[in-house]
């Protein structure tokens, strides 16, 4: 068990474009003053033509800097200090970007910047959560005491506060959404959470959106996700497909008909997916005589790592990959975007139930072949 991360607390790896309209020009400013900063260089990051960030160096001199650029979108970007060991998210778009704080407070929310669209709506949003961040926090130290003393009572007690405090969290975020239905911000918000909130409660808050907000770089990806729970929501016919084993022969869903099977997507890479696969294990050794079996759908790059994962965690059923990681055809098929995740396909090819995690996936199969 593992304590929860704030949900854009911790957003400082996105480097994605934005796809809002803009107007007043291309360039931008940024014009900052940063106390206790000594004279140095700071690195803005922001998405380049390839898989690498684009980097600018920024020179301070006496805490103070200033930088220029183009950015005919916004586009979102992070602050890096010299070391690389923090920084702050900010929304690169036509204006004056201000910029201002305390070199010892370096952070997410903790850095003011303000002055274009945008950057006032984020830092209002990373306003909100600063409560929330700070709660959390707070359980941190505590709950490392925990686990080093084994103390599986005050585990299970600070996580409970941990979850209230996300809830809590969340709440304040979603209003935030429902607020500001024209704002980037909203579907930049809304992407992060995505992954935590139920297929309603995803579907009223990005309906709520404004059109070009729902089709930016950060709304796509909300209605791809929800279009693909439309196509694998439970009741449906589980999508077809066909890949490789590690063999290199074709497997398909469709010869498995007739039995109950567990479509298991998991990598060697993903350590949750590991920490899961005792429990998926242990279903599988009490069912696989009752007309269970299940199908994994790694999303590997490496064979050599998915098959030394497979024999390490005795993983003894089917295993299929193409080994294009996140790009893996059946997690695209079943929109897949964050693992483990898994679906229970019934014996006449409908979805049955989804991401079945720990005793659940063992309850649900007692349920159905007892």
């Amino acid at each position: 068990m593992t304590m929860k991360k704030m949900m854009l607390g911790v957003a400082l790896g996105l480097f994605l474009f934005a796809a809002c309209n803009s107007s007043g020009g291309d360039s931008y400013t940024l014009k900052g003053d940063i106390t206790n900063l000594k004279d140095s260089v700071l690195f803005l990051a922001q998405q380049g033509n390839g898989m690498m960030p684009q980097m600018d160096t920024i020179h301070v001199k006496d805490g103070k800097f200033t930088f220029k650029g183009k950015a005919v979108k916004p586009v979102f970007a992070q602050i890096i200090t010299a070391d690389q060991r923090s920084g702050f998210p900010l929304f690169l778009e036509p204006g004056t970007i201000h910029i201002s704080g305390n070199a010892d407070s370096i952070s997410v929310g903790k850095i003011s910047v303000t002055g274009t669209p945008d950057n006032d709506d984020l830092h209002q949003l990373m306003g909100l959560q600063q409560p929330f961040i700070h709660a959390m926090m707070g359980l941190q130290s505590a709950f490392m005491q925990a686990k080093m003393s084994n103390d599986s009572n005050a585990i299970t007690r600070i996580q409970s506060s941990a979850d209230s405090i996300q809830n809590a969290a969340t709440v304040k975020i979603q209003g935030f959404i429902k607020d500001h239905p024209k704002s980037l911000v909203s579907a930049f918000a809304l992407q992060n959470m995505m992954e935590d909130l139920d297929d309603s409660t995803l579907n009223q808050l990005y309906s709520g959106l404004d059109t070009a907000v729902q089709h930016s770089v950060f709304g796509e990806p909300i209605g791809t996700k929800l279009a693909s729970e439309k196509k694998t929501a439970v009741g449906q016919m589980a999508p077809e497909f066909t890949m490789n084993d590690t063999t290199g022969n074709p497997v398909s869903l469709s010869s498995f008909r007739g039995k109950y099977v567990l479509v298991d997507f998991w990598a060697s890479w993903c350590g949750p997916c590991r920490a899961e696969n005792p429990n998926v294990v242990k279903a599988y050794n009490e069912y696989k005589g009752k007309n269970f079996t299940i199908l994994g759908v790694s999303l590997d790059k490496s064979k050599d790592a998915w098959e030394k994962a497979i024999k390490d965690d005795h993983l003894n059923w089917n295993q299929v990959s193409d080994l294009q990681y996140w790009d893996n055809a059946v997690a695209k098929l079943y929109g897949v975007q964050a693992i483990p995740a898994n679906f229970l396909v019934g014996p006449d090819g409908k979805i049955i139930a989804k991401n079945l995690r720990g005793d659940a996936l063992e309850n649900e199969l007692a349920k159905l072949l007892q």
